[in-house]
Formats: structure tokens, sequence, C-alpha cells
């Protein structure tokens, strides 16, 4: 069934039916948003190969940097309305960023630095390997203190999914150690890691954060019978 294929070929399956309509007018929303960094790549070799057979696209993004890799013109949309246009080749990611604001946009950002408490979580050298044996995540190291914040960054399809799945217990690490409030939870599972404090809201809430059959008061509680 296409529904249990890749998301990036299940977009390749879209475009192929589009094609045998003989569509001339390509409008692509969002179309990178569940995308890995090679799938976006492959993504774009079709986009362009469209180009260059004589399609008209429409492609829509908030991701800067790929409306910069991707088009030949830009125009940006604020409340209703085109705010600016301009090459790509003449812009950079804060041009069009104050294009979309409005105003000066600055990556920089200042904050009052964090006082944080006790060491929370920590993970030391954690491995996992993939059904092929590829190492997914290779000796991850790091530590979330009380009253603290730590971002992971990274663009999709690079570990972050597992990541949090060997944290929560949904995925065994094949190396590595994780603490819990300075007690190993290497080995716990899922309900233990729950009921020592750690909770968990998934990237995919329908899929992995409810059962949407269910109503409010029903998935509320699932929590009790697991």
């Amino acid at each position: 069934l296409i529904e249990n294929l890749p998301v990036g070929i299940q977009q390749r399956v879209e475009i192929l039916k589009v094609l045998f309509r003989e569509a001339d007018v390509l409008i692509l929303d969002e179309p990178t948003a569940v995308l890995t960094p090679q799938e976006v790549e492959e993504f774009f070799g079709i986009v362009n190969g469209l180009k260059a057979a004589g399609k008209a696209i429409v492609f829509i993004t908030h991701k800067l940097h790929e409306i910069l890799a991707i088009s030949d013109r830009v125009s940006v949309l604020r409340q209703g309305e085109i705010t600016g246009e301009g090459d790509p080749k003449n812009l950079d990611e804060e041009k069009l960023a104050e294009m979309m604001v409005g105003r000066a946009v600055s990556f920089t950002v200042d904050k009052t630095a964090a006082e944080p408490g006790a060491e929370m979580l920590k993970l030391a050298g954690v491995t996992l390997l993939d059904e092929a044996d590829d190492k997914v995540l290779n000796g991850v190291s790091f530590t979330v203190r009380s009253g603290e914040i730590v971002g992971i960054a990274g663009v999709q399809g690079n570990g972050q999914t597992e990541l949090v799945e060997v944290i929560t217990g949904l995925a065994r690490q094949n190396a590595g150690k994780i603490t819990f409030a300075g007690e190993d939870i290497s080995h716990a599972t899922v309900r233990d890691r729950h009921s020592r404090g750690m909770a968990h809201i998934p990237e995919d809430r329908h899929r992995m954060g409810m059962v949407d059959k269910f109503t409010i008061a029903e998935n509320m509680v699932l929590n009790s019978y697991y």
C-alpha cells in the first residue's frame, strides 16, 4: 500500500499522479516538511527536472535556506500581501526574514544565563544501530540539569527521533548508559521511566500521542492502563 511507503516515495507518487493528468502548473505546499536531508536533495533533483521539462512550479516553504537553494525568483507573503520580491542570488536569510516579519531580524540571541541545579538526565556514549547495523546514534553524550533547557539542533533525519526513542525506552540502545536523577535507567521500561517522572510529547501527536477514535477523557486515562 502507498500509505506504508516512506514519505519521500509517497511524494514521488503524488508527482507522478499530477504528471499523468498532464498538469502544467505544480503548487508544492511545504513539500519538505517531513523529509530527511537525503530525501530533500533527491526531491530538489526531481523539481529541477520538472522545471527543465517546462513545468511552472510554486514552491511554498518557511525554510529560508530552501527558498534560496531551489527558487529562481522569490516572493514574500505577509498578512495577505506581497511585501517583497527578488532574485535569490541577491538575497540572504537575514534579508528574507526581514521581508517576512517587517523588521530587521537578528540571528543573535541575548539572554540571561541559566542557573541550573542538580543533574537530572545524563547520556554517556549512547549508540543505536538500525536494522542494517548502521549507526543511527554514535556515542551520544550530554547532560540535562534541573532548571535548564537543552536544545537538540539538527535537520530532520539525523537521529533526533531515535534519540527520543532511546531516552524514553521505546528503543533499546546497543551501547552506552542513561541515568535519570542519578539512577541507571538504561534497561528500564517505558512505564518505569514514566513513573520516575519522565514525560514525552511526540513529534507526531496523532500517531504516537493519542488514539484518535477515543474521547478526550479516554485518552487522558490511557497512562493508567499500559
